[in-house]
């Protein structure tokens, strides 16, 4: 489920993952055949409601690419049908204290480690032997630090047991924090964060990720150590490309 994942972890490597909003099947697919190791569906800022979500997760399946979602916010049932219906990780957003994080990892586990209700309806018919004796240790849970409450709580919420990763979210962290050059690594005030992320991430065995839309800068943040690395999402690369071509079009016709 999340083997192609943990097997660039364990080789020291990123895994590079690109978030979708589009509320389609097919766009789905064409992005996770592209090569990345996990699409993301954004059900938080994107354009999916969960019907959508379920075809896209059936598109995604077709690849190798690992189905992950962002959630809409740190509430179980959502929490539970997501996993149900075959995300096999989840990125939390607005995680602010350890108690947030606690919610949000016992709505991913089953007893005794949480309280996930049994009955992954499509999520089991995917998994190669018995789903609940593995979904607790194969299902990715990561908390996203993109507030100055979690950056205060960091090395608290990285100690919630069964976490897998922390996840930062630059920008609305930079706002938070009343940063001036949003989402700039260099700044001394967001690199500070990051450094602790990956001391908290360390330190209990975490993977770090983190969010990036500056490209230049995703070298740099593999060699901090990150390793789920996004940057990217279907909106913004399918206006990009039209801009780019009606540029050359305009271009070449004078």
């Amino acid at each position: 489920m999340t083997s192609r994942l943990r097997g660039r972890w364990a080789e020291g490597r990123p895994a590079y993952n690109f978030f979708l909003t589009i509320p389609n099947a097919w766009t789905a697919e064409i992005m996770a055949r592209t090569g990345f190791d996990a699409i993301t569906l954004d059900m938080q800022h994107g354009l999916i409601d969960f019907a959508t979500a379920l075809q896209q997760l059936q598109a995604i399946g077709t690849t190798g690419a690992v189905p992950l979602a962002r959630l809409q916010w740190n509430e179980p049932s959502h929490i539970m049908k997501m996993l149900d219906a075959g995300a096999a990780g989840l990125i939390c957003p607005m995680i602010e204290t350890a108690e947030d994080t606690l919610a949000f990892v016992r709505a991913c586990r089953y007893p005794p480690e949480g309280i996930r209700s049994y009955g992954p309806i499509r999520a089991g018919r995917l998994a190669k032997g018995d789903y609940f004796q593995t979904a607790n240790r194969e299902v990715l849970a990561f908390a996203m630090i993109e507030t100055a409450s979690a950056a205060d709580n960091l090395e608290a919420i990285a100690a919630v047991p069964g976490l897998s990763g922390l996840f930062v979210g630059p920008y609305d962290l930079s706002v938070s924090m009343g940063v001036e050059q949003v989402a700039d690594i260099h700044g001394p005030a967001l690199r500070s964060v990051l450094d602790r992320v990956l001391a908290a991430c360390k330190t209990n065995g975490l993977i770090p990720g983190i969010y990036s839309g500056n490209t230049g800068h995703l070298a740099e943040l593999s060699a901090m150590g990150f390793r789920l690395i996004s940057t990217g999402d279907d909106t913004k690369l399918l206006e990009q490309s039209a801009r780019a071509l009606l540029q050359e079009l305009r271009e070449s016709g004078q």
